[in-house]
């Protein structure tokens, strides 16, 4: 299937611009993709007068829902008063965050700024890839991969949890700015999460879900597909591009699909048959 609807820019953790991401995806033959930049969506902008490629505005909101959840939106109007507040206040949040993190770091005697982290940051959505990328550049670390293990990963010692939305608001915004609420790669969701909430999906208002993704086993693809099925839900397709964060992922990567993808992306306007 030649779409990529799971893509990050440097709008967020990705290392490439929107433009040089559209780009590769047109070299690479594909009819349909959409920036999905965390908890932002203006690189949209940027590229929403290709020609050559549909170019569909998007955005990932990560809320909370035993433990995190990623919620994709798809055909959102990017100027919604609502989801644009709740952008500026991810802005605050994130830097408020990064900052606890960066102080965390003077107890191991590794001296950080905040504008050291915010000079690896092209957009506002401050990250921990971000962090990690000063501490390569110091030497204090060989990898981004090292940098989480020994540092930013959940349970590592300068991790400091951030602020999110619960999922009944984050698909309330998308859904209140005009878009399709998709649940972003459920097979990597961890614990109990995808068994509480595959039964709660309508009542949240979800469009679909993420069946299709780079990570997911065939056997994944085949359950999350027919789930959708039964239950009434579309399903979308992606790689989850980063870039040079996630050198394993490619721009249009995930290429599986099958007649029923066809239908969902037709719904979302896309018509690659």
């Amino acid at each position: 299937m030649r779409v990529d609807l799971h893509l990050h820019t440097t709008y967020s953790d990705g290392s490439l611009t929107p433009g040089e991401v559209v780009d590769i995806a047109k070299a690479q033959g594909l009819c349909a993709v959409s920036i999905t930049d965390h908890d932002e969506c203006r690189g949209y902008f940027d590229v929403a007068d290709e020609k050559d490629i549909k170019v569909l505005s998007g955005i990932e909101i990560s809320a909370d829902f035993y433990g995190e959840v990623h919620v994709l939106g798809y055909n959102i109007d990017c100027r919604d008063a609502d989801l644009t507040a709740y952008i500026k206040e991810q802005y605050k949040n994130r830097r408020d965050r990064a900052e606890k993190m960066i102080e965390r770091f003077s107890d191991f005697g590794v001296e950080l700024s905040i504008d050291e982290v915010l000079e690896e940051c092209e957009g506002d959505v401050l990250g921990r890839p971000h962090i990690a990328s000063v501490l390569v550049k110091k030497g204090i670390v060989n990898s981004a991969n090292q940098a989480f293990s020994r540092f930013l990963g959940r349970h590592s010692k300068c991790y400091v949890p951030r602020k999110k939305a619960d999922v009944k608001t984050a698909v309330e915004l998308i859904n209140g700015a005009g878009g399709a609420a998709v649940l972003a790669h459920p097979g990597l969701m961890h614990g109990k999460a995808w068994s509480e909430i595959s039964g709660r999906l309508k009542e949240f208002g979800f469009w679909g879900i993420e069946a299709y993704h780079s990570n997911h086993t065939d056997g994944q693809v085949r359950e999350l597909t027919s789930f959708a099925e039964q239950n009434g839900f579309f399903v979308t397709a992606g790689s989850d591009f980063h870039g040079a964060s996630k050198p394993e992922l490619r721009i249009g990567q995930e290429q599986r699909g099958g007649k029923y993808l066809e239908n969902s992306l037709l719904e979302l306007g896309i018509n690659c048959v």
